[in-house]
């Protein structure tokens, strides 16, 4: 992609963007809220059209990208964050939804669309069947049908918009293994996250965009948090906060060996001081929220105790 841009009604969402991606690599694509990466996956992907001027070249060769359908011919698929898939019908109805091969002519070879689906599904040792309906798949299940249907159309460049945003750990880590072998088979990728260890453990590229325009492009060895946060914001990571403490040393809230039994709160501990955010960070699945719900009383606490301003509230 060279020279791309593109402008909404007193918006300049893209400047001049470029990016280059390889056959078998995976290529993240990093900026601040606003910075223009969605926009310039949904050009690619044919959902936008970019401003007149630039050019997009698939293995070297111009090719206009006029909606989603040329995306698709030219071997683009792009799973966005929202999956959109059917959630009533089979996996195999999803993957040949609107291109169904035909029987007599009229009706849908459906024997054809179980056993081509069952083969691609056997590609990414996916556990479910070609009948399955997909409204009983779990979030990381539908994104495997998502992956099954654009390996399905030859797709061989893979845009993925934030795809761990609602996965568990070990969903996630099912999901990277996915996407090396994919990578490993010769397929490009495009990877968009905020989140630096999936940048740090999947990328062999990087490239930044800030307000719309390209930054740079950075190799696996060359990637730094400090490097990728100044290429992100303009600024250097040690001038992103106040360094000025306004901790006390009063304890507001302390939590001793809070649990919900086991189920999905271990005992967990902690203390907050008058003037101090504590954060508390995990993954979907990882017992952020049931925490907090034990907290506030709006789920029955199995053991532990909480303390508010040196009173005991269990």
């Amino acid at each position: 992609m060279r020279g791309i841009s593109k402008t909404f009604p007193g918006v300049k969402a893209l400047d001049n963007v470029q990016l280059q991606a390889w056959t078998g690599e995976i290529h993240s694509l990093m900026g601040e809220n606003g910075a223009g990466k969605s926009t310039l996956m949904k050009i690619l992907s044919g959902a936008y059209t970019a401003d007149p001027g630039g050019e997009i070249r698939i293995d070297g060769q111009l090719t206009p990208i006029t909606g989603p359908k040329a995306a698709r011919a030219a071997g683009i698929a792009i799973i966005y964050q929202e999956l959109s898939l059917a959630p009533n019908l089979t996996v195999a109805e999803n993957i040949y939804l609107g291109n169904e091969p035909k029987q007599f002519g009229v009706l849908a070879d459906r024997a054809t669309m179980r056993r081509e689906t069952a083969k691609v599904l056997e590609r990414l040792g996916a556990e479910f069947g070609p009948d399955t309906v997909v409204n009983t798949l779990s979030i990381a299940e539908q994104q495997q049908v998502e992956i099954a249907r654009a390996l399905h159309q030859r797709s061989h460049i893979l845009i993925m918009d934030e795809p761990t945003t609602a996965l568990s750990t070990r969903e996630t880590d099912r999901l990277f293994e996915l996407i090396k072998r994919l990578r490993d088979e010769g397929i490009a990728i495009i990877y968009i996250s905020h989140r630096m260890a999936e940048i740090y453990e999947l990328s062999d590229r990087v490239s930044v965009l800030r307000d719309g325009t390209y930054v740079g492009t950075l190799e696996r060895a060359e990637l730094s948090a400090e490097r990728l946060v100044q290429m992100m914001v303009g600024r250097p990571l040690s001038n992103l906060f106040d360094k000025h403490s306004h901790v006390t040393d009063r304890v507001v809230l302390e939590v001793k060996g809070l649990t919900d039994g086991g189920r999905r709160v271990k005992p967990v501990s902690f203390t907050l001081r008058a003037g101090e955010v504590l954060g508390l960070a995990g993954l979907v699945g990882a017992g952020r929220s049931e925490l907090a719900r034990l907290i506030f009383g709006a789920d029955r606490i199995a053991g532990g105790e909480i303390w508010l301003e040196g009173k005991r509230l269990t």
